[in-house]
């Protein structure tokens, strides 16, 4: 469902030297109401509603008086990312962006029972070129700045009024081969209000191929998010076809940060394995898969491989999904088969992309 005529103070602006509001520290806010000749506790009640209340717009912004939203719309956007449209499938609303480049992000919420997460992107495509995925293939063009990440959750609430409870960094790109700037969004998400969303850290999850210095850079942030593993692969060589980026990080190297990170923030971290039939879902692979987790506090999500136009990868049958399931349980692992939401919009793992006409 397109937008025909997004909110002006939404839209990018037109040449405005200040970065947008959604950006913008206290301190800079406090710098732009002098400016206007309003008093340093606007930003408490600007801040308010953008931490707060989810807003679209600055007309939401009742606190302030209407000539006061207007002088702020002209001095800076509220965003910097312009809405675009939205596709609704099952369970879940993929969101689609346009950035001040003019470059395409995709975010999704996700509905399940008493919870509603927000999938984000942290880069526009991506490097590390996973054969199965969709934004992997279309190749990567930059990473996210801080703000367009955290924009994507507080636009969606915004525009949705609906709050999530969770997050998720399993859009778009590779959130460790973006490091400073993820970690900046994950800091503005968990920071209570007025400074921040107020989510917990431990309703953040971030999902990553296992680059090994991003792992044991983030054990030592000491926060405590939950870290899912994309590992697709018991062994080094079927991983290397499917994930190009692996061949810098084999496995072993891969785990012994994972155990890194476990030791240090007493998480239990999550694998991620997307099933393709005749690939890695043989029984032979679950007991690999099961010896190799073992020994770790951790939970596996079996990931029934979502189409991408032009790939030739199939799900493996029901059968075959519970067999291999039932395989690694008996190495006493917490196992479970993720059917993703959001198939039908395209919006489900591995379904996202930035390059479309729109």
């Amino acid at each position: 469902m397109a937008e025909p005529n997004p909110t002006p103070s939404a839209a990018p602006s037109g040449g405005s030297p200040l970065r947008p509001l959604s950006a913008q520290t206290a301190t800079e806010m406090e710098t732009l109401f002098k400016k206007l000749g309003e008093p340093a506790f606007r930003v408490t009640q600007l801040r308010e509603f953008l931490f707060r209340r989810g807003i679209a717009s600055l007309d939401e912004v009742t606190n302030l008086k209407k000539t006061l939203r207007a002088e702020l719309a002209a001095s800076a956007p509220l965003y910097d990312l312009r809405f675009v449209e939205t596709t609704e499938g099952d369970d879940a609303v993929k969101w689609l962006w346009r950035a001040t480049d003019g470059a395409l992000v995709e975010s999704v919420q996700i509905r399940v029972p008493e919870r509603l997460t927000s999938c984000l992107s942290s880069q526009v495509g991506c490097a590390m070129g996973c054969v199965f995925c969709a934004t992997g293939r279309d190749g990567f063009e930059r990473n996210l700045r801080s703000h367009e990440i955290v924009e994507q959750y507080l636009q969606m609430w915004g525009r949705s009024k609906e709050p999530s409870s969770h997050v998720v960094f399993m859009g778009m790109g590779e959130p460790l081969h973006n490091y400073d700037e993820v970690l900046a969004a994950i800091r503005v998400l968990n920071a209570p209000p007025p400074e921040g969303v107020g989510i917990g850290a431990r309703r953040i999850t971030l999902s990553t191929v296992g680059l090994v210095p991003g792992i044991r850079r983030l054990a030592n942030e000491r926060l405590q998010l939950e870290l899912a593993i994309s590992l697709h692969a018991p062994d080094d060589a079927t991983r290397r076809q499917l994930i190009p980026a692996a061949r810098r990080y084999p496995i072993a190297e891969v785990m012994e940060a994972v155990r890194e990170f476990s030791r240090t923030t007493r998480r239990r971290v999550t694998f991620e394995y997307v099933l393709l039939a005749g690939v890695n879902d043989s029984e032979e692979q679950a007991r690999e898969l099961g010896g190799l987790l073992q020994d770790l506090p951790c939970k596996v999500n079996l990931i029934p491989y979502n189409p991408v136009d032009d790939v030739a990868y199939r799900r493996p049958a029901i059968e075959d999904q519970e067999r291999f399931k039932s395989i690694v349980e008996r190495f006493h692992l917490t196992v479970t088969i993720r059917n993703s939401k959001g198939r039908s919009a395209a919006a489900a793992c591995g379904q996202l992309r930035h390059r479309r006409n729109v």
